[in-house]
């Protein structure tokens, strides 16, 4: 590709690639939003981080990607005039992300505990305690990211301070929002699949649904930390090179090829929080009944209230004429 062919295509990404994520991602979090807030999935601890995480899914999406398209394709300059706003956002779309992936990390986590043979340890594989956790992934990741409220300032875009703040954020980046989530996810994967080689009549011990369930939440969350893993590694991977490279002379050339995976690799990161709806319905036939469940009750709900609202329209209708 020659440098007009990777501007027109680094441009063409742009301006379409955050349109498709919003409407994927919003449609794929409001699905995962009935099929959670189901009775039988709420009640399961790994189903509420499954909603929470969900959330945050939600929050980073529309926070990160209409900012974005604000300063993008509508030339809003607010980020970069005005250092309150660079802050809070900077400090939001690095830590909404991390939220999210680490209700992922509890989730596997608590999948790792429901099927261990110690008793005492699938005693934390409970709601109550689900609940409890709820708190710990927004407590940690907003005191470990407080620092971006001191050194990012308007220089005089929105950048991080230079320096020894610019590589601390780069290995803040790769090791602790990226490498020590995924090793945690991977590391509760494979303690899973050997608690279940390890005792599979255990589960029998639960009743027929709880049992099916709790399987269901098995595949779906090991299928989730799998494909997290590989689109959180694409953009980690790149943002390591960023920073290893920087002494090496670019040319033109180069550095447009750079802009395009810089680009590809960030759209790479935003759709890793919107896939979730479609990677549980793929991996789970269980997710699937539950979402057809609770599109056919709203459908009901919907047809009942408009049949209630007809007839009554009609009686008055009826009582005026008389």
């Amino acid at each position: 590709m020659n440098n007009d062919q990777i501007i027109a295509a680094t441009n063409s990404l742009i301006y379409y690639m955050p349109y498709i994520i919003l409407v994927f991602g919003n449609f794929g979090c409001i699905c995962n939003f009935l099929t959670f807030t189901n009775k039988q999935l709420r009640s399961n601890s790994c189903g509420w981080y499954s909603l929470m995480s969900a959330l945050f899914d939600f929050l980073y999406i529309n926070v990160g990607l209409f900012t974005k398209l604000a300063t993008d394709q509508y030339g809003n300059t607010l980020q970069n005039v005005n250092l309150a706003w660079c802050r809070i956002r900077i400090f939001l779309t690095w830590t909404l992300p991390c939220i999210a992936t680490g209700y992922l990390v509890l989730a596997s986590l608590d999948r790792c505990l429901s099927t261990s043979t110690n008793t005492s340890l699938r005693s934390f594989s409970q709601i109550k305690v689900a609940h409890r956790m709820t708190c710990v992934p927004i407590i940690l990741y907003s005191l470990t990211t407080s620092h971006q409220f001191i050194f990012y300032d308007l220089r005089p875009k929105c950048s991080a301070l230079p320096g020894t703040y610019s590589y601390f954020l780069s290995f803040y980046s790769i090791i602790w929002t990226s490498f020590v989530p995924q090793i945690c996810m991977f590391v509760f994967a494979i303690l899973t699949f050997r608690n279940i080689q390890q005792s599979r009549q255990r589960l029998s011990t639960t009743t027929p649904t709880n049992n099916r369930t709790n399987s269901h939440l098995i595949t779906i969350t090991l299928v989730q930390v799998l494909c997290s893993s590989i689109l959180l590694n694409i953009r980690s991977s790149y943002f390591a090179y960023t920073r290893f490279s920087t002494s090496i002379v670019k040319d033109d050339h180069r550095k447009l090829v750079e802009s395009l995976i810089l680009e590809v690799t960030s759209y790479v990161f935003y759709a890793n929080f919107a896939k979730s709806f479609y990677v549980n319905t793929l991996s789970s036939k269980l997710f699937r009944q539950v979402f057809s469940q609770r599109l056919r009750r709203i459908y009901m709900k919907f047809i009942c209230r408009r049949q209630r609202i007809q007839p009554s329209t009609q009686e008055t209708q009826v009582h005026k004429k008389y």
